[in-house]
């Protein structure tokens, strides 16, 4: 029994043996057929080229280290682009997924590996970790760093045959992710205009901004969203919401993708800019070309400034019309350029005030004497109340030096608001204190202005005042808070010409037509002052 056993087992090893035998045979033979491929005298040229990296990576300090990086990436790609062209006759029809391993085991020896493009093309290119394995040891921080982000995200892709390398959405996000992480920890790396460039491309991608392909906007929002949860602090999260707000999300197919691609990728010219995170940090949200205008506007006004010191007071005069003219051209451009960020940037939620947001900005533009302030629809740009004032007072003519002065005092306020009711005893004050303007200065140049703003003042303040509620008051007898304020104006600017429009609303409230009856008095004043 012993005899027959042994003799079985003697022959199962045979038969293993056979078989193990057959398929190393098998593999050896295939392991040929795939090594013919290549030209191992072109390959070898690679891996003696790193061994010289190495031993000249041991003679350099680390800043030196990353110079020879970027050269040495420089000859490997001249001596990969002889090796392709050696290999051109490489195709993925050349390869199942046995051989493709194969000749990727093979390769390997050489720190290289197959890529498969498109269209069945097929290049060799250096291994996934070749830089951060050559040079990890030898660079600074930050080049260490980056080459370990390029290496980890290679050894993630799909390097299999038929892949072409093609990454999912959400890992385009992670690579957004990493870079924005990279150049918020090294804003001072020598690498941070290359990586600046690259996070844009994956942004573009991750938007699929592509004239010619129309992505699934379904599916997309759902990684877009988790984006916005996950990253709420990203640059890129304000982006996708741009984004969205351009997007028609109740009809996918009334986008338009070529529009969009247009719209979303001058958004990232703009505000995406090389240096836009150092400027984020200062509070700075402006787009790149606001950014060069605030150069342009504090050039100019450090010009104005030297000229004044030898100008006589009429031409200072002049100076300060002209000077008006060139900077409302310049704000003018900023407020167009920024009109969407100074439409959302400044709010948090449903129409909440981000005031520490706000002030951050306004301290950046405290320099250029400009500041962003509040009008009824959101926000502008405009110049500091007293920022002529400041820079006139001592070369301009009295009128233009009083005027400036009145400026400078003006408060903001909207009709619609509390703020009015706040604010009422001041600004009748204001009412009166260019109506004074006007009486000492008949024959000003700054007439006209000094009316606007006159009128400004004296039209929201009486027609805030004579409101339906007032005019129902009067008719029953009694005398609301509004009646109390003209009657109040009246006995402290007994012979200011307001004072005459409020003497005639309240003898004739009752007309039905009293709106425009008063209307046409404060016009009539307009003119006549």
């Amino acid at each position: 029994m012993k005899k027959i056993l042994l003799i079985l087992f003697t022959i199962v090893i045979f038969v293993v043996g056979s078989v193990l035998a057959y398929k190393k045979i098998s593999y050896n033979k295939k392991e040929q057929e795939i090594i013919q491929l290549f030209n191992k005298e072109s390959l070898e040229s690679f891996s003696k080229n790193k061994d010289e990296i190495l031993e000249k990576l041991k003679t350099l300090d680390k800043e030196e280290a990353n110079e020879f990086y970027k050269k040495s990436r420089e000859t490997n790609d001249i001596i990969l682009e002889k090796i392709n062209r050696e290999h051109d006759n490489l195709s993925a029809k050349n390869f199942t997924d046995e051989k493709w391993n194969i000749a990727n085991k093979f390769l390997n020896k050489y720190d290289l590996e197959l890529f498969y493009l498109e269209n069945d093309e097929v290049i060799i290119g250096e291994s996934s970790d070749f830089y951060y394995k050559t040079f990890k040891d030898y660079v600074t921080e930050d080049y260490k760093e980056f080459l370990k982000i390029i290496s980890d995200e290679n050894m993630r892709a799909d390097h299999s045959r038929n892949s072409s390398m093609s990454i999912s959405l959400e890992e385009v996000a992670n690579r957004i992710i990493a870079r924005e992480n990279f150049l918020e920890k090294y804003p001072n790396s020598k690498l941070t205009e290359y990586i600046h460039e690259l996070c844009n491309e994956y942004r573009r991608d991750y938007l699929y901004l592509y004239p010619d392909v129309v992505p699934d906007y379904k599916e997309n929002i759902k990684e877009y969203k988790r984006f916005q949860e996950k990253y709420p602090n990203s640059p890129t999260t304000e982006l996708i919401g741009y984004y969205l707000m351009e997007l028609n999300t109740d009809n996918f197919e009334d986008n338009d993708n070529e529009a969009l691609t247009r719209i979303i990728d001058e958004y990232i010219n703009k505000y995406f800019y090389y240096g836009y995170l150092k400027e984020r940090e200062k509070g700075n949200y402006f787009s790149y070309d606001s950014n060069k205008l605030f150069e342009e506007f504090k050039m100019i006004k450090e010009e104005t400034s030297e000229v004044l010191k030898n100008s006589t007071q009429e031409e200072a005069n002049k100076m300060y019309k002209d000077y008006l003219e060139d900077n409302n051209k310049i704000l003018e451009k900023i407020n167009e350029n920024d009109y969407t960020m100074l439409d959302n940037a400044f709010y948090i939620g449903e129409g909440d005030i981000d005031k520490e947001k706000l002030n951050k900005q306004n301290k950046f533009l405290d320099s250029y004497g400009l500041e962003v302030t509040q009008i009824e629809d959101g926000f502008m740009l405009t110049e500091k109340k007293d920022f002529y004032y400041n820079i006139f007072k001592n070369y301009v003519s009295d009128d233009y030096k009083e005027f400036l002065k009145l400026r400078s005092e003006d408060i903001d306020y909207f009709e619609d608001s509390n703020s009015f009711d706040k604010y009422l005893e001041i600004i009748a004050d204001k009412i009166v204190a260019w109506e004074k303007f006007l009486e000492k200065y008949p024959d000003s140049k700054l007439k006209r202005k000094a009316q606007n703003m006159s009128y400004t003042y004296r039209a929201g303040y009486i027609f805030r005042l004579t409101s339906s509620e007032t005019r129902e008051s009067l008719m029953n007898g009694k005398a609301n808070d509004a009646v109390k304020e003209f009657n109040r104006f009246i006995k402290k600017y007994p012979n200011s010409p307001t004072s005459d429009i409020i003497k005639y609303y309240l003898e004739n409230y009752k007309e039905e037509d009293i709106d425009t009856l008063i209307s046409k008095k404060l016009n009539k004043n307009y003119e006549g002052e």
